[in-house]
């Protein structure tokens, strides 16, 4: 019910840059506050195919994330063909066997059907920054629509370091100066695991 009204909310607020009238400011809080405590990286997915309005829905919320100087100084590219995934991994494991050895591997993107590689202006020293902020509305999104997700530092590092495949990063075809900096796995959960803790201490205040 809450990941229902959570998708509402926040495809509304992404599409009309305005919430629902008919949600309170206390249920939109409340809202917001679960799909962030709730949300977990996924590792495990159904093979359920994401329909493409729905990714279209979770990509428009990452581009309303905050960004430096409005400057939108990121390039993100959508994977979702099975055969294209299976084709990447096949040339980042041809450079580096050792990748398939893990449990269950079946692809690089730790087996998800859906892959957001997303680049970084070069020229822009806050554009990871901004690049960061888009993700976790991609991932917060994602979530509330009941969608998985796992950001991937490795993944993008094993694409750029592969000369095989190289032709696949040319085929994303990212502007001049801009660089796959990470990944996003998407897909429908095969798998909730247990949030691990969190060192409070890491928070303190200033007086």
């Amino acid at each position: 019910m809450i990941a229902m009204a959570a998708a509402a909310m926040i495809t509304t607020a992404c599409s009309d840059n305005r919430m629902q009238e008919s949600v309170s400011t206390a249920d939109t809080a409340s809202i917001v506050t679960d799909v962030m405590m709730s949300r977990r990286s996924i590792r495990a997915y159904k093979d359920s195919v994401i329909d493409r309005e729905i990714l279209k829905s979770v990509l428009e919320c990452g581009i309303n994330a905050p960004n430096g100087k409005n400057l939108q100084a990121y390039e993100i590219r959508v994977i979702d063909s099975p055969a294209l995934i299976d084709s990447i991994t096949a040339a980042v494991v041809k450079d580096n066997p050792k990748i398939a050895e893990r449990e269950g591997f079946k692809n690089i993107f730790v087996n998800a059907p859906c892959v957001v590689c997303i680049a970084y202006d070069k020229g822009y020293d806050m554009a990871q920054v901004d690049c960061g902020l888009l993700g976790e509305n991609i991932i917060l999104a994602a979530w509330a629509k009941g969608i998985g997700s796992c950001c991937l530092g490795s993944s993008a590092r094993w694409i750029l370091d592969s000369p095989s495949a190289r032709p696949f990063l040319d085929r994303m075809a990212f502007s001049e100066g801009y660089e796959l900096l990470y990944c996003i796995a998407l897909g429908y959960p095969n798998e909730i695991p247990a949030a691990k803790p969190r060192k409070q201490e890491k928070i303190r205040f200033v007086e």
